[in-house]
């Protein structure tokens, strides 16, 4: 970043800044480097800021505080600040953000695309904050077009205070230009036509159809006819710094069937990448994140039991020592895939239960597996396959519409989970209810987490001593999952 902004600093075009995406995607010492990376050169720094309500949510929670007393903490608000979105930000944020002299970059398409609500610009522009207008990157707003965020900006804030009055044209315009200008700590450079500016400039061409009739009655009538009726198609020139980018709707300096031609053949390389990756479950997995690998290997046996109660009583005898337990309700949904490595994903909603029954606490997660090798020992089975887990921070109908399984299928179940300790060795004790599909009685599950074959061996005998103490019919062991029931 050093490098970058003495490469570009004084470029007559080229403003370089500093850009730390975000604090909950920076730990404190590098914002903290930020600060004074900006503050030594003197150029703007970038960041998101409250731009959803978990955002603002997790901050809360994490630090006990919103996000601009956190970002304020770490001196980012001493700075040049570009806060991009301010969603979610309150009163006190707003007045924070205008007391500091930090512009706000307002994305309505973005924020509407992406569902992250509609940012309190008229609480903005009412506190004198340097507000202006951004379109954010393609990947959230697919046109990149300023004629359209100003309609958007203007409308969406009048729905949002069911005032037709708010951010009105000409304050939209200004948000555009002048505004945004401010905003990016630029207003000494450009976004308006002043002696010693940049000659930034576009001409419009109001003849359209749409644009037809025109007022002239009311001065105020052009900044109507500009953000509420004008598309972008309506530029006809534009001047850079004094150069002519495009005359008569020609663009001068860029190759445009050249552009186009290169931007569609990388669109073909995209749709092969992507084609190749969705045909792969787990890397369709991965590409979502928060995935961890974790190679398991796990001594276990599954049994059926008729009486839970009886298995709890000796459970709670010598010499078999209880070192915690809970109650659970737990909901999968296993997503099955025709490929040939018969994969499998199960989602799982997954609620601890308190003593009256109710949910205190509810985790949801996402776990691919594989069958793997099978080597039997007496009544138990090593098991190893590769796992892979990651929190399921989406809904179970989003997983269905990106995973696309062959099959689907639901398991239900209450349990009864045990840590036990037995012969100085940990075992996992489940008593589980199978309610979808519908199970008589019980099944006992017994599992250890195991290194060596070894090992494995021990486990498996110490299971199979646990069997017989906890009066288990060996007959009735059951090497059938609950999704294959």
């Amino acid at each position: 970043c050093r490098l970058f902004i003495e490469k570009w600093k004084g470029h007559p075009l080229i403003v370089p800044a500093v850009g730390p995406h975000a604090h909950y995607t920076c730990p404190p010492e590098v914002l903290e480097a930020c600060v004074t990376l900006a503050t030594e050169f003197n150029v703007p720094l970038h960041t998101h800021v409250s731009e959803t309500a978990p955002e603002v949510e997790d901050s809360r929670k994490q630090h006990g505080m919103p996000v601009v007393p956190w970002i304020k903490k770490h001196g980012l608000l001493e700075t040049q600040l570009i806060a991009a979105h301010c969603v979610h930000v309150d009163a006190g944020e707003i007045r924070t953000l205008q007391r500091a002299g930090a512009g706000i970059a307002h994305n309505p398409s973005s924020n509407l695309k992406l569902a992250s609500g509609i940012a309190p610009t008229a609480e903005m522009l009412e506190a004198g904050v340097k507000l202006g207008l951004g379109t954010d990157g393609t990947a959230s707003n697919n046109d990149l077009d300023m004629f359209e965020e100003m309609r958007l900006a203007t409308f969406i804030a009048k729905g949002f205070a069911r005032d037709p009055l708010v951010v009105p044209a000409r304050e939209t315009l200004k948000m555009a230009t002048l505004g945004g200008a401010r905003a990016v700590h630029l207003d000494h450079l450009t976004g308006s036509l002043e002696t010693g500016k940049r000659a930034d400039v576009i001409v419009l061409e109001l003849t359209g159809l749409h644009n037809t009739p025109r007022f002239a009655r009311d001065p105020e009538a052009v900044y109507s006819q500009i953000v509420y009726a004008c598309k972008s198609t309506d530029v006809r020139d534009v001047w850079c710094n004094g150069r002519a980018l495009m005359r008569d709707r020609a663009l001068l300096t860029v190759d445009a069937p050249a552009v186009m031609a290169r931007a569609q053949a990388v669109a073909q390389q995209i749709d092969a990448f992507l084609l190749a990756r969705e045909g792969n479950v787990l890397d369709k997995l991965i590409a979502i994140g928060g995935l961890a690998q974790e190679e398991t290997y796990e001594v276990q046996v599954k049994v059926a039991v008729d009486d839970a109660g009886q298995i709890e009583r000796v459970l709670r005898e010598p010499p078999i020592v209880i070192e915690r337990s809970s109650v659970r309700r737990q909901y999968d949904t296993y997503f099955l895939f025709a490929d040939s490595g018969q994969s499998r994903i199960r989602y799982r909603e997954d609620e601890i239960l308190d003593q009256s029954g109710a949910a205190k606490e509810v985790r949801y997660s996402l776990t691919f597996t594989q069958p793997g090798k099978e080597r039997e020992f007496e009544q138990s089975i090593l098991l190893s396959r590769s796992r892979f887990t990651a929190r399921a921070d989406r809904s179970p109908r989003f997983y269905r519409e990106y995973f696309r399984p062959a099959q689907e299928r639901e398991v239900n179940k209450e349990r009864r989970r045990y840590h036990i300790v037995y012969k100085d060795t940990e075992f996992a004790v489940n008593l589980d209810h199978v309610t979808t599909p519908q199970q008589p009685g019980w099944f006992m599950e017994i599992k250890s987490r195991t290194w060596s074959p070894r090992d494995a061996e021990k486990k498996a005998a110490l299971i199979t001593e646990l069997l017989a103490l906890l009066g288990a019919d060996v007959t009735r062991i059951s090497r059938t999952e609950y999704v294959e029931l």
